[in-house]
């Protein structure tokens, strides 16, 4: 078996300090091994690519995704999920999967889709049918009656068959059954939309769903082997999800210390997805919005102009907050990752790796913390960190080759150019290494 031996690499392991000069062994699609120093036992047939200094890290994960996400404005069309047939959202989501891995994300976690879509391309991407990285597949988020997603309780004109991305389930009962009906669908994780707020609107003290409405749902998921996450943003959210079991807190704008001790027993995860906020803040803050006559908010209700500036200044004060209380969850030993609401108007496709250095530069995460949180914390959330995350002897060979250094300019990573090879399960899906072969 024809083997690829990267040597003279800065390592970066997902793990522990960058290291120079190191050789790794790649055989089928397994890491064989992790040594320092020259090769020293390369064979007939095998590709020796002396990476002269350049850095070989793990492949991206990406554990808030949104497949079928298009250039997507809140009322477009009278529910997230049916901007488009269920075809066109299908084509839509082949190419962001594919976009995905081209941009160095060898795993995805989806964060919700409609009409089933997230299994059918995590089987097609397994059955060779279409390029993609490891696809976690998400259910439709789940919400209570009269929740900010239930969009029928505000299109008064007629009653939807079809609710796109939401799912309505009332009672512990009923979120039992719509977990195991998400799940039998195909959902890896289910999605819960427990309280508003968020990026567009302040976080609040909202929760949609009682303590034991959402002690169900993950009881339900977990019994199955599966995974629960929650859209919450509300101080009382976060904690009572942490409490129920979760696995996953999507952005937990409103955490505090209480919250984060919580957090730590049940072992979830956060991801704070604090990019599409300041791209949302950088629009609206622009506007002028005391001399319109009525305020273009893409809202489910109308607003004043007043009520408009009114709800952009608590996103602020809740981003504001947000970037406090991160490092200091993080410093507590929260573990985080990265992932946003790609695909709408203010936050594009394809801008995945800019999360990573808004962290540095806007947070003061360290590189290296940043550079864990979309690695080895990404595989630990899909249940795979014995397998992914990290570079090491016996886990599958998902890397990449950088030309730069991520730790000392995280923006390297946002350059198409200089990611000179992707490799996914030992095959790579980008090589521009034939300059650097020996022999």
């Amino acid at each position: 078996m024809e083997r690829s031996i990267f040597t003279g690499a800065n390592l970066i392991d997902g793990e522990g300090p960058a290291r120079r000069d190191v050789t790794v062994v790649v055989e089928g699609e397994r890491i064989a091994s992790v040594v320092e120093g020259p090769a020293s036992d390369a064979r007939p047939g095998d590709r020796v690519i002396d990476l002269a200094g350049r850095t070989l890290m793990p492949g991206l994960i990406l554990c808030h995704f949104h497949g079928t996400f298009h250039d997507f404005t809140t009322g477009k069309a009278p529910a997230l999920g049916l901007e488009h047939t269920p075809a066109i959202l299908t084509l839509f989501a082949e190419q962001h999967v594919k976009l995905a891995l081209d941009c160095g994300f060898t795993s995805v976690v989806s964060a919700s889709c409609p009409h089933r879509i997230d299994p059918s391309i995590r089987d097609a991407i397994d059955l060779g049918l279409i390029p993609g990285p490891r696809l976690w597949a998400a259910s439709r988020e789940l919400c209570s009656s009269g929740d900010v997603v239930d969009a029928q309780n505000r299109l008064w004109h007629y009653e939807l068959g079809n609710g796109g991305t939401a799912r309505k389930a009332d009672g512990p009962e009923g979120f039992r059954a719509a977990v195991r009906e998400e799940i039998a669908w195909g959902a890896d994780i289910v999605k819960l939309n427990v309280s508003g707020g968020h990026g567009v609107a302040p976080a609040g003290e909202l929760v949609s769903m009682s303590p034991e409405e959402l002690s169900a749902a993950a009881e339900a998921a977990h019994l199955r082997g599966k995974k629960v996450r929650a859209h919450v943003a509300s101080r009382q959210g976060v904690l009572e999800c942490a409490r129920a079991g979760f696995d996953v807190i999507d952005h937990a704008d409103r955490m505090d210390a209480e919250c984060i001790d919580a957090i730590l027993e049940a072992g979830s995860i956060v991801v704070p997805s604090m990019l599409y906020t300041q791209r949302f803040l950088s629009v609206m803050e622009a506007i002028d919005f005391e001399n319109e006559a009525q305020a273009m908010t893409g809202m489910p209700r109308i607003e004043s102009a007043r009520q408009t500036v009114e709800r952009v200044r608590g996103v602020r004060e809740d981003f504001e907050y947000t970037r406090s209380i991160v490092p200091e969850a993080h410093a507590a030993g929260v573990p985080m990752v990265i992932g946003d609401d790609y695909g709408t108007a203010v936050l594009g496709q394809g801008e995945y790796a800019k999360e990573l250095e808004f962290y540095v530069k806007d947070v003061g995460i360290a590189p290296l913390d940043v550079i864990r949180w979309a690695t080895r914390n990404g595989a630990e959330l899909m249940g795979r960190g014995a397998e992914l995350g990290t570079i090491a002897e016996g886990k599958y060979a998902d890397l990449l080759v950088v030309d730069g250094d991520p730790l000392a300019d995280m923006a390297c990573l946002q350059d198409g150019d200089k990611l000179l090879a992707i490799m996914k399960g030992g095959l790579l899906v980008k090589d521009q290494l034939d300059a650097f072969a020996i022999g």
